[in-house]
């Protein structure tokens, strides 16, 4: 199961780029990322939101408990 299900909020071309605007399902956290395809802008998205661990944030957990 992937870690992140992803909606596609938008498609578009910005200065010969190709991007995308990805939405974590059941939230509204919006990732915007360059990508070829739509599974490689779902992997970038996915190591963003890793990297900014804001969706821990979001949904609670170890880095970003809520109560």
């Amino acid at each position: 199961m992937p870690r992140y299900e992803f909606e596609v909020v938008e498609e578009y071309f910005l200065n010969g780029e190709h991007r995308y605007r990805l939405r974590v399902k059941g939230t509204n956290v919006i990732v915007n990322v360059s990508a070829d395809t739509l599974d490689e802008a779902a992997s970038k998205a996915a190591g963003l939101l890793d990297k900014t661990k804001a969706y821990r944030q979001f949904k609670g957990g170890p880095d970003g408990a809520q109560g």
